[in-house]
């Protein structure tokens, strides 16, 4: 049974002081990991699920064109940001999709299969497109669901995104049904776990985790995160609403000290942001209802 995501709240202010705490780890004084891996200046991408257009725009089209949707995006960031940086190409793919019913393993999640999967990996790797490999987990820790995925990093474009809100490992409801969580102990371990094959399996590049949120409390405990080598942590605010409340929550959160930790993510939805707002207004670059973006967000999404 596909479930179609709940429509998702409006935006909640963030308690500021509970974001990422810089604490110690070997590569907590590399800054380099505060921002996105040195081959991505920006990441724009289309979000979905191959084949299943409620999802998002990623899903809506055939494969080729959501090939040239994607690059053709990327271009009007280029334009908009005017810096002479190049921006990436992106698929933000739910390869987990929360459901409404526990499937045959009781996980509350339908998993792409790898044919599909690979056939967009290796698209996207062709046509210089970065792929995020999307979980929602359900019953599902953060570790178990991103495990299997870890094979995929050996692709140079492969990074990996977990998705909080249809967490409910801890809750005993089905997805959709209250908005999930993880803890800032359960992203070191995903961020462990990437350094570690990282590491033995000698891939060169560095790599994303990219973890949703639009609630405070979708991830909690936040002053356990610990920078690790390797990886780079971005946090996406990916709640849809006026432009004046997304500008709000979003500035809340990464202020001048906080932007200096993670990377800064930012979600505009094609329908139920109204009015949308446009590329340079995303990237603070112009004022949106009276606001403006104080810290330019590096990953973009559109769903």
């Amino acid at each position: 049974m596909n479930f179609t995501q709940i429509t998702k709240k409006a935006l909640l202010p963030f308690l500021m002081a509970t974001m990422v705490h810089a604490a110690s780890d070997t590569s907590s004084t590399n800054q380099s990991l505060r921002e996105l891996p040195s081959h991505y200046n920006m990441i724009v991408a289309l979000y979905g699920r191959p084949h299943v257009k409620t999802m998002g725009t990623l899903g809506q089209q055939p494969l080729a064109q959501t090939i040239q949707m994607a690059k053709a995006k990327a271009k009007v960031y280029e334009k908009a940001w005017g810096a002479g940086k190049h921006v990436t190409p992106g698929f933000d793919l739910i390869y987990e999709m929360a459901t409404a019913s526990p499937g045959s393993n009781g996980k509350y999640v339908i998993t792409l299969n790898q044919k599909t999967l690979m056939e967009y990996i290796t698209a996207a790797q062709k046509n210089g497109i970065v792929v995020f490999i999307d979980v929602q987990l359900g019953k599902k820790s953060p570790a178990q669901a991103v495990k299997p995925l870890l094979k995929y990093l050996k692709y140079s474009n492969v990074q990996i995104a977990v998705d909080p809100e249809f967490s409910v490992d801890n809750l005993s409801v089905r997805p959709g049904k209250k908005i999930g969580s993880i803890t800032g102990q359960q992203i070191n371990e995903v961020q462990h776990m990437m350094r570690d094959y990282i590491k033995a399996n000698h891939i060169k590049d560095d790599k994303i985790l990219l973890v949703h949120m639009f609630t405070e409390h979708m991830v909690t405990n936040k002053k356990a995160i610990r920078y690790t080598d390797r990886v780079h942590l971005a946090m996406h605010l990916d709640g849809h609403g006026s432009p004046s409340l997304k500008i709000k929550t979003y500035n809340g959160l990464y202020t001048e000290a906080r932007a200096a930790k993670v990377v800064g993510g930012f979600k505009v939805f094609y329908k139920q942001d109204k009015p949308r707002m446009n590329p340079r207004q995303v990237l603070g670059l112009e004022k949106a209802s009276g606001k403006r973006v104080r810290d330019m967000p590096r990953i973009i999404t559109y769903q």
